[in-house]
């Protein structure tokens, strides 16, 4: 078994309307364009951006953490409008397991679109595929209803509530816990 994540780059990985890619230094103003608005971190475990410097910080996170071989991070690029508008996660990677935990944030401007459901089926396939995971994982603050839907949505199955597992922002959060597995994992496209 590998501890490293099998590939030497980060992939384009298309959709209809998306192009998951690599983050760059020219997304600092749309990262802190959604970043800095506080509903859109509300079941999240970072505060709002107060600088840009906070979204510079976030890319060299970004690529640090891809080059440590611990997550792979995507920014979602609305194909129409040539603008980032969130970030996709495949992180806590467990690559003696096959195992992985996807994460995402959307500019609240593009919620309820299905922006992120088109994403996560795209990166689930990704992850069976190219990466021959054999589970996927995903949580979210069990106030979340939108982010448990779009798991829903995507195939996973809820497996339970993880109590108060998280303090976030001064509380403590209980989580749900979605998966979804390689052999229940269906391609619809």
């Amino acid at each position: 078994m590998q501890n490293k994540i099998p590939i030497s780059q980060i992939p384009n990985i298309e959709t209809e309307r998306l192009i998951l890619r690599e983050l760059s230094l020219d997304d600092v103003d749309d990262i802190f364009g959604y970043a800095s608005i506080p509903e859109v971190s509300t079941f999240l475990l970072w505060y709002p951006h107060k600088s840009k410097q906070d979204s510079i910080d976030f890319i060299n996170f970004s690529k640090d953490m891809f080059a440590k071989d611990i997550s792979i991070i995507w920014g979602i690029e609305l194909k129409e409008e040539k603008k980032l508008i969130g970030i996709f996660d495949l992180r806590t990677m467990q690559l003696i397991n096959n195992c992985a935990e996807i994460g995402y944030v959307i500019s609240n401007q593009y919620w309820n679109k299905g922006y992120i459901s088109e994403a996560i089926k795209v990166i689930i396939k990704f992850c069976f595929k190219d990466l021959n995971l054999n589970r996927v994982e995903a949580h979210c603050d069990q106030d979340n209803i939108g982010s448990a839907h779009v798991m829903e949505k995507a195939g996973m199955k809820f497996e339970g509530t993880l109590r108060e597992k998280l303090f976030v922002k001064e509380k403590y959060r209980s989580m749900k816990l979605y998966s979804i597995l390689k052999s229940e994992y269906v391609d619809g496209g």
